[in-house]
This record gives structure tokens, sequence and C-alpha cells, in this order.
């Protein structure tokens, strides 16, 4: 105090003055020290007193700013915790998501690959089956055409049986002829005798007529044999034949059967190729839905990594906090100390000193509050950010789990119903080439029996070439009896009246011979039918086994083709069960995603809840901070004052 210590200086004593002067003006010196003292004594007291005040409201309110800083810390610390825990969870919820989305997408690119390659099989089934259905057609054409060729020897037959009756009856006429013939020769010879000499040339005639007679006979009896011998060679062709025209016909009708059977298996393939290609295409939206729900899930993890980043951010900023608001409190608290003892010594400056260093502390502290409250308002910033971009992809990620869900039970249902038609198509199909593999028997089976046909047929073509010949002998007989009669009647006259008897027997012999002629006449003409019949025959029955036996191959071959194609329906049937089982396993995949959308959902919501209110936490430290920041420069001031003091 310089002005004090200026008062009290003993200049008089400097100036050489008596002690009775120096008295006298001391005391009057004194007098005007203590006049001009007293007010500044009184001021300087006010002064160190307000000083004193307010250093001890400043310090308690640093010391509440610093208790309510460190319960701010605390209530940071407990939401950093509860979003620390929220992202972890967020985290494990989006994992387990990508998990099932990466499944579903594995899975959905399978039944895609799948789908395609079942309708190409498919396509490929539908080409097979309509050019066997075309075969099948062609087939039973065939077979119409052997039913009526069988018809045709049929018809023949029965013309070849009456012919036979015919022929009977012809021969038994000839029979009766030549057994007239016989009594006529009889009586030829009887006449020779009456004629006696004059009637041995009619005696040799009437022998020769006898015999020529017998052999006819013989031959007729030959013929009546042979036509019996046709006539059950007919009745086998006949019965045969009979049985051959229903096996084809019947063949015929279910193979007409089974091409409408395979035009209705065709539509219904074409059927369940628009059902594939609708479900693939309903398949590729339900694709690229699940590439969304991939890219929410990546997105949701690195949202729920960053958040995680910034809470660890946060967390040491918190310590850090923490470790300057003890350190404020602690200054506050010696603040107050050094305020008590500056009352009891105002003059101590190194109390003064304490005072400033303590503010400037105060003031460090309060700084290093502000910094890292900033860079943790950033990272709250960050961190709420996240769990909006967390909040909303998890609703867009439930919306789309939703819709995918939806979608795999549109297709799952189509899935279903494609595989019930191709199921019974499978059904269907087996009938088919058991009907086909049948045919083909009864094929072979009318193979064998036109063979036996055709061996009954040149069997009646070799007994009528027989006929022919035993008809040629009669026909000599014939002839030679007619001549005989003729001769006999040239004798009788050469005799006379001695032969009038053998000339009438003459001309009688000579008509039997020329009736039998006639009747001779009739059976060539019968039998040069029959023969043509018998031809007619060979080159039906020819032309039957010609078309059996393409159709017997046709058949074998179809129906092996067939059983091929029985078992692509039966890959492709257990290829849709496939599908199904994979349809399964992505409703299953989405429920977990979905499970895993709402947790991430919640998540984020209590993420984003603990930010917004550890941001009003943190804008309330930082409003304290800069409180205490006013209060440090209040504290400044005061030890500025107390040291001019």
């Amino acid at each position: 105090m310089p002005f004090i210590n200026s008062i009290f200086t003993p200049k008089d004593e400097q100036e050489g003055q008596s002690p009775l002067e120096i008295d006298t003006q001391h005391e009057e010196g004194f007098q005007q020290v203590q006049n001009h003292i007293s007010p500044l004594e009184n001021h300087t007291n006010t002064m160190t007193s307000n000083n004193i005040t307010l250093l001890n409201t400043t310090a308690k309110r640093l010391q509440s700013s610093t208790a309510d800083g460190l319960s701010a810390i605390e209530e940071l610390k407990s939401t950093m915790e509860s979003i620390a825990a929220a992202a972890e969870e967020s985290s494990g919820a989006a994992e387990e998501s990508l998990g099932a989305t990466n499944e579903i997408k594995a899975n959905s690119s399978t039944i895609l690959k799948m789908s395609m390659s079942a309708t190409q099989n498919i396509q490929k089934l539908e080409d097979s089956i309509a050019k066997a259905s075309q075969k099948i057609t062609e087939s039973s054409e065939n077979m119409l055409r052997i039913a009526k060729s069988a018809e045709h020897v049929s018809d023949v037959g029965e013309r070849l049986s009456v012919a036979g009756e015919e022929i009977s009856q012809t021969v038994n006429l000839i029979t009766k002829l030549a057994k007239r013939t016989s009594l006529l020769a009889l009586n030829a010879a009887i006449e020779a005798t009456r004629a006696e000499e004059k009637g041995k040339s009619f005696s040799v005639m009437a022998k020769e007529i006898r015999a020529l007679s017998s052999k006819s006979n013989s031959y007729a009896q030959e013929i009546k044999t042979v036509v019996e011998d046709i006539q059950a060679n007919v009745k086998n062709v006949q019965t045969s034949i009979v049985d051959t025209k229903t096996l084809v016909e019947n063949a015929s009708s279910n193979a007409s059967n089974n091409a409408s059977s395979m035009k209705e298996l065709i539509a219904k393939l074409i059927e369940i190729v628009q059902n594939v290609s609708r479900s693939l295409e309903e398949f590729q939206e339900l694709d690229n839905e699940i590439v969304k729900m991939q890219l929410s899930a990546e997105t949701i993890a690195s949202a729920a990594e960053e958040s995680a980043g910034a809470v660890s951010e946060v967390t040491q900023t918190i310590s850090m906090q923490a470790t300057a608001f003890t350190q404020s409190d602690s200054a506050a608290k010696m603040l107050e100390a050094l305020a008590h003892k500056i009352a009891q010594n105002s003059d101590d400056e190194t109390i003064v000193d304490d005072l400033a260093s303590a503010a400037e502390e105060l003031s460090s502290a309060i700084e290093e509050i502000e910094n890292s409250m900033a860079q943790s308002m950033i990272a709250l910033n960050q961190i709420e950010e996240a769990g909006e971009i967390a909040q909303d992809d998890a609703k867009r990620s439930s919306e789309i789990a939703k819709k995918a869900n939806t979608i795999t039970k549109t297709v799952t249902q189509t899935v279903a119903e494609v595989s019930q038609a191709i199921e019974a198509i499978q059904e269907s199909f087996k009938k088919n080439v058991s009907s086909i593999t049948q045919a083909g028997k009864d094929s072979k089976k009318n193979l064998i029996e036109s063979e036996a046909i055709h061996k009954e047929a040149k069997q009646i073509k070799k007994s009528i070439k027989y006929l022919k010949k035993i008809l040629r002998k009669i026909e000599l007989t014939i002839v030679q009896t007619a001549a005989l009669s003729i001769n006999g009647s040239v004798e009788a006259m050469r005799v006379g009246e001695l032969g009038e008897g053998f000339s009438v027997v003459s001309n009688d012999i000579r008509n039997l011979a020329e009736n039998s002629e006639q009747s001779l006449d009739q059976i060539n003409d019968i039998i040069d039918n029959l023969e043509d019949e018998t031809e007619s025959i060979i080159e039906a029955i020819d032309k039957m086994q010609l078309i059996g036996v393409k159709e017997a191959e046709t058949l074998i071959t179809l129906a092996n083709d067939m059983d091929e194609n029985t078992q692509e329906i039966a890959s492709n049937v257990e290829t849709f069960r496939k599908i199904d089982q994979k349809l399964k396993e992505i409703q299953s995949a989405l429920e977990q995603t979905q499970i895993a959308s709402e947790q991430t959902l919640t998540a984020a919501s209590l993420a984003l809840s603990n930010a917004q209110e550890s941001k009003v936490a943190a804008q309330h430290i930082t409003s304290m901070s800069q409180t205490m920041a006013e209060n440090v420069s209040e504290l400044i001031e005061v030890a500025a004052l107390l040291k001019d003091e």
C-alpha cells in the first residue's frame, strides 16, 4: 500500500527539525492521516468483504454445478449403456436377419434354377407327349386298317364257306349222275347179252362206262373230303380272324383313347408351364425384395456398428468429463477454503495466488468439459442418425418381409397346384404307358394269330389246287364216258334192230355225261372264284402282317420312350417337392427376418430415445459448463481485485 506507507514517512526528521517541532507536527500529521485513512480503510474493508462474499457464492455455485454435472454424467453414462445394449441387440438382430436373408437368397436362387430347369423339362415332355400322341393316333388308324382287312378276311371266309357248300351240293349231284351212269352201264350190259354175238362190243363199252362211273364216284368222294378240309380251314380262319378283329378293334379304341388322354395331358402341361412361368415372375419379384432386405440388413448392421463406435467414443469422453467435473468440484471446494482464509488474512498474497491458480485450474477443466461435450454431441448426433436409419430400415425390412411372405405363400400355393397336377399326370401317364405296352403285346399276339391264319389260307390254296387236279380227272372221265356213249350209239345203228335198246341207253348215258359236265363247269367256276378269294385272304393277311410288324415295333419303341418320359415326370415331381421344401425354409427364414426386424425396430427406437435423452443431458452439461465458465471468469476478476488490494 504505497499510499499508506507514504503517510508514515519521517520527513521532518530528515530535514533536521527539533523533537518538539517534530512531535507537534507529528500530532498534526497523524490527525491529518487519521482523517484521510479512516474512509480508505472503511472502503477497503467493504471491498474485501464483498469479494469474499462473491468468492463464497461462486464457489458454492461451482460445487452445485459440478454436482449437477456429475449427476448428468451418470445419467449420460446410463443411457450410453442402454444405447450400447440396444446397438448390440440391433447388431445381433441384423446379423440374424442378414443370415436369414442370405439363406433366403440362396434358396431363392436354387428355386429359380430348379423352376427354370423344370419348365424346360416340362416343355420337352410336352413335345415328347405330342409326338407320342401323334404316333398313337397313327397307330390307331393303322389298327383300324388291320381291322378292315380282318373284316375282309371274315367276309371272304363266309363266302368260302358258302362256296364249299355249293361245291358239296354239286359234287353230290355228280355222285348221283355217276350212280345213274353206272346203272345205265348195267342196262347196256343186259342189252349186250340180249344181242348175243352182235352185242359183244356193247358189253365192252358197258364195262368201260361202269369203270369210268366208279372213278367219277371215287373222285367225287375225294372232292368231298377236300372240300370238308377246306371248310374246316375256312372255319379256323373265320374263328381266328374274328378274334383278331375284336382284339385289333379294342386296341384301336384304346389307342384312340390314349391319344385323347395324351392331348388332355398336353393341355395340362401347357397350363403347368404357364403356372410355373407365373410363379417364376412372382419369384423374381420375391428375389428383388430379398435383395432389398439384404441391403436393409447390411445398412442396419453398418448403423449398429457406427452407433457402437459412437457409444465407445462418448463413453471415453464421459470418463474424461467425470474426471474434469471431479477436478472442478475439488477446485470449487478449494476456492471455498481459500475464501475462508482470505477472510481471516486478506494481506496474505500467497492465498490470493492460490486463488488465481485454482481459478485457472477450473478454467482448464471447464474448457476440457466443453471440448469433450462438443465431441460427445457429434457422437450423439451420429448415434441418433444411426438410430433413425436403423429404425427406418427395420420398418422397411419388416414390410418387405411381410410382402415377401405373401408372395411366398402365393408361390407355394401355385407350386402345390403344379405338384398335384404333375402327380395326376404321372398316374395318367403310367396308365397310358401300361396300355401302350399291352397294345404292343397284343400286336405281337396278332402277328402270331395272323401267321396261323396265313398258314390256314395257304392250306386252302393248296387244297384248291388239289381239288382242281381231281376235277380235271373227273372231267376226263366225263369226256371218256360221253365218247363211249357216242360210240355205243354208232354201234347200235350198225347192229340195227337188236341195237335199239343199247342206243337208248347210250343216249341216256350221254345226257348224264353232259349234265355231269355242266355240274363240273359250275364247280370249276366256284373253285376259280374260291381260288381268287383265297388269294385275296392271303394278300389281306400279308397286309395285316406288314402293318402289324410295323405297329408292334412302333408301339414297343413308343412304350420304351414313354417309360423314359415317366421317369422324367417322376423327376419333375421330385423337383417340385424340393421346391416346396425350399419354400417352407424361405417362409421360416422370413419369419425369423420379421422377428429380427421387430427386434431391430425396438432396439433402434430405444437407442433413438436414449440418444435424444443423452443429447438433452449433454446440452444440460454444456449449459452448466458455460455457467461454470462464467463463474470462473468472475473468480479470476475477484482474484485480480484481491491481489490489487
